[in-house]
């Protein structure tokens, strides 16, 4: 009996450790998280509305927001073509295998960003390997750099693990055994895949599709290395209102309406995602 009655106490108890315990991780986001975000929105509304009155009135806020929706769909779509056979590869793979694929797909996070756009500027410039294979293979060269196109080279390349691991996920947790039945009855192998498979997984693609897009959103260095002053994305705007034109509140501004655009996106890419992580609907 006194064992029930200590357990309130108990748990007070233990509820207070834990606060002091998370207590430093709190200070240490709030000052290194919020506060930074309070004074981004404090700039932004210094003048009240008057910096969003001239974001919405620049000329290049339409074709950077084009830019950045262009070539974010395009990576999204990109990577997902490439994320689900390799997905696919990992689930039907052999551990040693899996193993030795799952190194590759792992690679990217084991590299700075800005070391691997300087590699793909070396692989795609004019006199690089990638033009040297063309060459020998008796074609090109072509101008492979500092274009749109290496720009999604090195944009999916950085976002690839981020696609494959829902669709991964989704797979892993797919009862084989719908397969078989679905095998007994009749179904070849596309059938399968298109009928079963493919609306198991679809959480985890759509999981996979929303977070791709939200990274590919945010891209800032690699626009810069690879691509063109024509492939100026949001991140690349937002630098230029602060180190060229000297206007923190209009940079403010801007990536207050960037981060009040993209929370529904992120919210909802929260929501898919538990689904995905099942492979359920």
């Amino acid at each position: 009996m006194s064992s029930r009655h200590s357990r309130p106490g108990d748990q007070a108890g233990q509820s207070r450790t834990f606060a002091w315990l998370i207590a430093p991780l709190g200070v240490l986001y709030g000052v290194f998280a919020v506060l930074p975000l309070g004074m981004i929105l404090r700039f932004s509304v210094a003048n009240g509305f008057e910096n969003f009155r001239n974001i919405f009135g620049s000329p290049l806020l339409l074709r950077v927001a084009t830019n950045t929706l262009v070539i974010s769909l395009a990576t999204t779509i990109i990577a997902l073509a490439l994320a689900i056979p390799v997905a696919a590869v990992l689930w039907r793979s052999g551990p040693k295998l899996r193993s030795l694929i799952m190194a590759f797909v792992l690679l990217p996070f084991w590299t700075a960003v800005l070391i691997k756009n300087f590699a793909w500027a070396v692989l795609l410039q004019d006199n690089g390997v990638v033009n040297g294979l063309l060459q020998a293979a008796g074609v090109g060269p072509f101008t492979l750099l500092h274009n749109r196109l290496a720009v999604l080279i090195g944009m999916v390349h950085f976002v690839l693990p981020y696609a494959i691991f829902p669709i991964y996920t989704a797979m892993r947790e797919i009862d084989l055994r719908l397969e078989n039945a679905a095998r007994s009855m009749g179904a070849g192998t596309a059938e399968v895949i298109w009928h079963v498979i493919l609306p198991l997984i679809m959480p985890g693609i759509a999981a996979a599709a929303l977070l791709v897009f939200i990274v590919s959103t945010g891209f800032f260095i690699t626009p810069v290395i690879l691509g063109s002053p024509s492939d100026m994305m949001i991140s690349n705007l937002v630098d230029y209102y602060v180190h060229e034109l000297i206007n923190f509140n209009n940079a403010a501004a801007l990536a207050v309406l960037v981060v009040l655009l993209l929370a529904p996106v992120i919210v909802l890419q929260q929501r898919v995602g538990k689904r995905g992580q099942y492979g359920v609907g």
